[in-house]
């Protein structure tokens, strides 16, 4: 912790939901050091998770640095799907919504965060970790992958040692897990478990067992899958860029504008792969972009080259990887390749502007 700190000073955070995180900031605490620490609001936890939030800000004096989910996004989920569509399809779309979104948005600020994750925690999952790692799904504030080092300090100290630390020192806990919650996240997914079960089986405890993570370390279960399968596993991977300023071409779509001599506006393009996690980190910048190019002349639009579509984006649209982005300008007939992996908003600007 002390070494983190040091390192990245302010520009790493402690991500802050239970009873390791706490220990986590304990830690912080002894080093001397000024921390941050983040926390994501889901608007569906616990009424103990709210004011065990508030005992920890007073008993360290802080102030968490709460992140909420888009307003927009979470209505247009509950009124298509109602408040409790993960009983039925799955705890994916909610969480991205709640959960994965917001954490992105806090880690495009950073360089460094730190998680409390253990080993013991889901052998599915969460077996081997590093204690340090460069982030294989976010990215930090300087974009493009690599940008983004995680920090797993007590990826080797066990639930039991986790929970001596704190009864030794004193701090603050959830009152939940007196009442036999131990892996606690929002209130609908998270349920107490009986003595001897493992941790994670209280939550999202209608699913595989084998996958119980809520997106925020994605990268876990593409790592089991690929050792395991020798292939990232496709199938329960949500859709990306879901803005309404962002249209979806079809193939036909696509070779069609491809083709045109002349268009009646610019547009910049990204080819994707819904499972990608470097498309999965700026999906949230590329629909800021698209929001701020509204009402303007350069249109915003988004293919999926995975699959069957693969083999045309790389041999007709110059992809090599995902994601490439493309700007078609409406003089030009040829698209020209964004050749930067600094994937904000501004960069994405700044290449427009070069270009108009």
């Amino acid at each position: 912790m002390d070494r983190a700190l040091a390192m990245f000073q302010s520009d790493i955070a402690i991500a802050f939901s239970g009873a390791e995180d706490v220990a986590l900031i304990e830690y912080a605490k002894l080093t001397g050091r000024p921390f941050r620490v983040f926390s994501l609001d889901t608007g569906r936890l616990n009424p103990e998770t709210y004011r065990f939030f508030d005992e920890v800000e007073k008993h360290y004096g802080i102030r968490i640095e709460y992140m909420f989910p888009d307003a927009s996004e979470v209505e247009a989920l509950v009124r298509s799907k109602g408040m409790f569509s993960f009983y039925e399809d799955g705890h994916q779309e909610c969480c991205r919504i709640r959960k994965v979104r917001p954490l992105r948005r806090a880690l495009k600020g950073l360089k460094a965060w730190i998680t409390g994750q253990r080993r013991d925690q889901s052998p599915g999952t969460r077996s081997n970790i590093p204690i340090v790692q460069i982030d294989p799904s976010f990215e930090g504030m300087d974009g493009g992958p690599g940008s983004l080092i995680k920090w797993n300090p007590v990826a080797n100290v066990t639930g039991t040692d986790i929970w001596s630390f704190l009864r030794t020192m004193n701090v603050p806990v959830n009152v939940l897990h007196s009442q036999g919650y131990i892996s606690i996240g929002c209130e609908p997914c998270t349920r107490a478990v009986l003595p001897g079960m493992h941790e994670r089986e209280g939550r999202w405890w209608w699913e595989d067992a084998k996958a119980k993570e809520c997106g925020l370390h994605k990268g876990n279960i593409e790592t089991a899958e690929t050792s395991n399968n020798g292939a990232q596993n496709t199938a329960s991977v949500s859709e990306l860029f879901l803005s309404k300023d962002i249209k979806a071409f079809s193939r036909a779509e696509i070779e069609e504008f491809a083709n045109l001599e002349k268009r009646e506006n610019s547009w910049i393009v990204v080819l994707y792969a819904p499972w990608c996690p470097y498309c999965q980190a700026m999906e949230a910048s590329f629909n800021e972009l698209a929001e701020k190019l509204g009402g303007t002349n350069v249109k915003v639009g988004k293919f999926n080259a995975d699959k069957e579509n693969k083999p045309y984006a790389m041999a007709e649209l110059q992809m090599k990887s995902f994601p490439t982005i493309l700007f078609f300008s409406k003089n030009l007939r040829n698209p020209i390749k964004y050749p930067s992996e600094q994937r904000d908003v501004d960069s994405f600007l700044a290449f427009i502007r070069a270009l108009q």
